[in-house]
């Protein structure tokens, strides 16, 4: 069944429909939300809290072809708040992805791209998470924050540019 069907078919109350839309994306939604934890099980309870959600809320989706996106926002919100409650730290992925992107090689560069991540506002930590993580385009990080696209480009050349001056920097006091 093509996603327009499962969504209609969710919408009056079918949560076989609705969980066959989250079957096809499982993987994605998994990494998301462990992205955030960074444990196994809250990745799961927030997936299962979002699921309720989603469920609960299909009939406000207007357009059948964003649920992807839709969805999505729900389960970042919902990390997010474990987030908070769990003050988690930030994931290797992200400090490796990072370090790529400045070439760092010792556990002393880890430790300085560790506390320049710390540095960001969360905002723009999550949207370079969405964008160069899990490859986002631009538009539908706008989406997922609910945030203008001129916003999302602003906040992230802001935030490449923050880590590339601060990087040199740091890099200099070590």
């Amino acid at each position: 069944m093509n996603i327009e069907t499962l969504v209609l078919k969710s919408k009056s109350g079918d949560i076989s429909a609705f969980m066959e839309l989250l079957k096809q994306k499982q993987e994605l939604f998994y990494k998301i939300s462990f992205t955030y934890t960074k444990n196994p099980y809250d990745a799961e309870d927030c997936i299962s809290e979002a699921a309720i959600i989603g469920f609960e809320k299909i009939k406000q989706l207007k357009n059948p072809n964003k649920f992807y996106s839709w969805f999505t926002s729900i389960l970042i919100n919902i990390c997010r708040k474990a987030f908070r409650e769990n003050r988690v730290i930030s994931s290797e992925k992200e400090i490796d992805k990072v370090r790529d992107m400045f070439s760092y090689d010792s556990i002393e560069d880890k430790i300085v791209i560790e506390g320049l991540l710390n540095t960001l506002k969360n905002d723009e930590r999550e949207i370079l998470v969405l964008r160069y993580l899990k490859d986002y385009s631009i538009q539908d990080v706008a989406e997922i924050m609910d945030i203008p696209i001129n916003t999302v480009k602003t906040k992230i050349y802001r935030a490449l540019n923050f880590l590339k001056s601060k990087s040199g920097r740091a890099k200099n006091e070590y």
